[in-house]
C-alpha cells in the first residue's frame, strides 16, 4: 500500500505516451506555443522587485492587475505546471530553461524556512495567498519536480514546511474561498517529499466535516450556499483534496462524500458538453443553468477540477467506463473549445452569443488550469495494471506503457468514429479494455468490451457509430411558448451560427438524423442556406446559440 490505505486499482502513464495527429494533437502542439510566449522577465518580476533586484517590464495583468499583481507569484506557477506536464512527454529546450530559469530566481529568494512567495509575511496573510497562490506554486513546483527537475520537489518540500507551522493556520479555510487550498497539502503528500504531518495539515485546518455530511445528504446547499466563503466551483477542486484523504486514511466518509458531489453536479450543475453551472458572483440555484452571457459559468477552471477528479474516481474503479465518459465530454467540449489557439483560454465559456475575451490575458487561474490540462492531455488516453491495459480515449497516438505493453493507435475521432489499434510489443498476453463511450450507445450506457490474452502482433479495427442526441433546454432563462434544444453529434456538442437572438431555426427534435448531414467539420441543415451546426470546439468570436430556439 505504501503511503495509502486505498491503493488505486490502475496506474496512468507519466511518460511515454506519444500524440500523432488529431484534435488533441492540435491543442496540445497550440499549448506548447502559448507556454513559449511567455516572458521571463514579466514572469519574474515581483521576484526580483522582492530580491531588491533591477526588475525590467511589467507583471501580466489585465483591467485591475488580477491576477499577477494581487496574487503575486501565481504566474511563475502557471508556466511551471504547463511546461512540466509537457516535459513529461516531448522534451523541450526552451520550455527546460524557462523553468530552470524561474527555478533559479525562486531557489535565491527563498527564506531558511522555506518560504518562496515574492511577498512579505504580513501580506501572506491577506487576500488568496495562503490558499491559491501557494497552491498554484506548490503544483506548479511539483509539475517541474516530475519532469526531471528535482530541486523543485525540495523548494516545495521547504514551503510546506513553513506553511505547515504558519500564524495563518488557525483561520485559513475562513479566508476567501479557502477551501481550495486542501488540495496544496494532498498533493504535496502523493509527491516523493511527502510527509504525513501534510495530511494531519489538511485534515486539522481545512475539513470540513459538516460540509462532507451536508453532501452525503445530497443537499445542494453544499454546493451553492456554503457559508464563511462565497459559493465558487472551487469547491470541486476541494472534493479532489477529500479524495485524496480517503486513499491516505481509508476514511469511507471522504468517499461517501466525494461520490454524492458527483451525483449532484450532474444532476443539477452541469450544462450540455461538461460544463459547470455553479461559478461565483451571482445568483444560482439547483438547475439554474444560466445561458446569458451575464451570468458567471462553465470556468474552465471548474472543468480542469472536474476532469481530475474524475480521472481519481477512474483509477479507484477502472472498470467503471462513466467517468471516461465525464472525461472526454469535457476535454472535447470545454478545454478545445476554450483553447484559442496558441493565444490563450476563454475564462468562461458561454453557449449563448458570444465566448468571453479575457483569452487575451494569458495569465489567470484559467489559463494557468488550461495550459495544465493541455499539458497532461497524453495521459487520459490510457491507464494500465501489471495485466491489463484500458484504452479509454481513442486519438491518434503511441504508447509505450511501463507494464511492457507497446501500441499504436489511428483514429478519426472526435470527427468520425475511426479506430485502428496494433500491439506493437508485450512482454506478456494481457487484457485489452477498449471504452465503448456513451454516445456511441443507443441507450446511453458505456461499458469496456474486453479482449483476453492478447498479444503482439494483435490489431483491432472498428467503427463506432455517430448519433445525434438532443437535450431539452430546462434551465432558468426558458421562453414562454417556445421550447429550446441542444444538438450533440458523437462525442461534440454543436451550436447554431447566427447573430445573437436566440437563434431560430426549425427541425424536427425527435429525428435530427433527417434534418441533418455532416459536411467537413460542419453539420448543414436541410431546406435552411441561412445557418449551420459548428462544433462548440470550433467557435471563437462567432455568434452562436448552443440552445437556439427550434420550431
Amino acid at each position: 500500500m505504501g503511503k495509502y490505505k486505498v491503493a488505486y486499482r490502475a496506474d496512468v502513464p507519466v511518460g511515454g505516451v506519444r500524440l500523432t495527429g488529431g484534435r488533441l494533437k492540435q491543442a496540445f502542439d497550440n499549448n506548447i506555443a502559448f507556454l513559449k510566449g511567455f516572458d521571463i522577465d514579466r514572469m519574474l518580476y515581483w521576484y526580483r522587485v522582492h530580491a531588491g533586484k533591477p526588475a525590467p517590464g511589467v507583471p501580466y495583468a489585465a483591467r485591475d492587475g488580477h491576477f499577477e499583481n494581487n496574487l503575486k507569484g501565481q504566474t511563475a506557477g502557471q508556466f511551471m505546471m504547463g511546461a512540466g506536464t509537457t516535459l513529461l512527454w516531448q522534451e523541450d529546450e526552451q520550455l527546460r530553461s524557462t523553468i530552470r530559469a524561474l527555478l533559479d530566481e525562486i531557489e535565491a529568494d527563498q527564506e531558511p524556512d522555506g518560504f518562496l512567495l515574492p511577498i512579505t509575511r504580513e501580506e501572506f496573510c491577506t487576500r488568496e495567498y495562503p490558499n491559491y497562490t501557494r497552491a498554484w506554486v506548490t503544483f506548479g513546483l511539483l509539475d517541474a519536480g516530475y519532469a526531471g527537475e528535482e530541486r523543485a520537489f525540495r523548494l516545495a518540500r521547504g514551503m510546506s514546511d513553513c506553511f505547515n507551522h504558519s500564524e495563518v493556520l488557525p483561520y485559513v479555510k475562513d479566508m476567501n474561498l479557502g477551501f481550495q487550498g486542501i488540495l496544496a497539502p494532498t498533493r504535496v503528500y502523493d509527491s516523493p517529499v511527502g510527509k504525513w504531518e501534510d495530511i494531519e495539515i489538511a485534515q486539522k485546518h481545512y475539513q470540513e466535516t459538516w460540509w462532507l455530511e451536508q453532501l452525503i445528504r445530497r443537499d445542494h446547499r453544499a454546493i451553492y450556499a456554503h457559508p464563511g466563503n462565497h459559493p465558487h466551483s472551487t469547491l470541486l477542486t476541494a472534493l479532489e483534496g477529500y479524495l485524496d484523504l480517503y486513499r491516505a486514511t481509508g476514511d469511507e466518509l471522504y468517499y461517501k462524500a466525494v461520490a454524492a458531489a458527483l451525483e449532484m453536479y450532474e444532476d443539477k450543475w452541469q450544462h450540455v458538453g461538461g460544463g459547470i453551472a455553479m461559478c461565483e458572483d451571482d445568483r444560482y440555484y439547483p438547475g439554474c443553468l444560466w445561458l446569458d452571457p451575464g451570468h458567471n459559468y462553465n470556468e474552465l477552471c471548474s472543468t480542469n477540477f472536474w476532469v481530475l477528479l474524475n480521472q481519481r474516481m477512474r483509477r479507484l474503479d477502472p472498470d467503471n467506463a462513466h467517468y471516461a465518459d465525464e472525461i472526454e465530454n469535457s476535454l472535447y467540449n470545454v478545454l478545445l473549445g476554450a483553447q484559442v489557439g496558441s493565444v490563450g483560454f476563454h475564462y468562461l465559456n458561454f453557449l449563448e452569443r458570444s465566448k468571453d475575451w479575457r483569452y487575451l490575458d494569458r495569465a489567470t487561474c484559467c489559463a494557468s488550469l488550461g495550459t495544465r490540462l493541455c499539458g497532461l492531455l497524453p495521459q487520459f488516453l490510457y491507464a494500465y495494471t501489471p495485466d491489463d491495459v484500458y484504452v479509454d480515449l481513442y486519438a491518434s497516438s503511441e504508447a509505450d506503457l511501463p507494464n511492457g505493453v507497446s501500441l499504436v493507435c489511428e483514429s478519426g475521432l472526435p470527427d468520425d468514429g475511426h479506430v485502428k489499434i496494433a500491439i506493437t510489443a508485450a512482454q506478456k498476453p494481457f487484457r485489452l479494455h477498449l471504452r465503448i463511450p456513451r454516445w456511441a450507445v443507443k441507450d446511453g450506457q458505456s461499458y469496456y468490451e474486453v479482449h483476453e490474452n492478447v498479444k503482439a502482433g494483435d490489431s483491432f479495427a472498428f467503427e463506432l457509430p455517430m448519433y445525434f442526441r438532443v437535450t431539452r433546454y430546462t434551465g432558468g432563462e426558458r421562453l414562454p411558448d417556445v421550447e429550446r434544444y441542444a444538438l450533440e453529434y458523437g462525442p461534440l456538442l454543436y451550436a447554431a451560427m447566427g447573430a445573437p437572438g436566440p437563434v431560430r431555426v426549425k427541425w424536427d427534435v425527435e429525428k435530427p438524423e433527417e434534418w441533418f448531414e455532416k459536411k467537413d467539420r460542419k453539420l448543414r441543415l436541410r431546406g435552411d442556406n441561412i445557418h449551420e451546426y459548428w462544433a462548440y470546439a470550433d467557435i471563437h468570436d462567432e455568434p452562436f446559440s448552443v440552445y437556439p430556439v427550434v420550431e
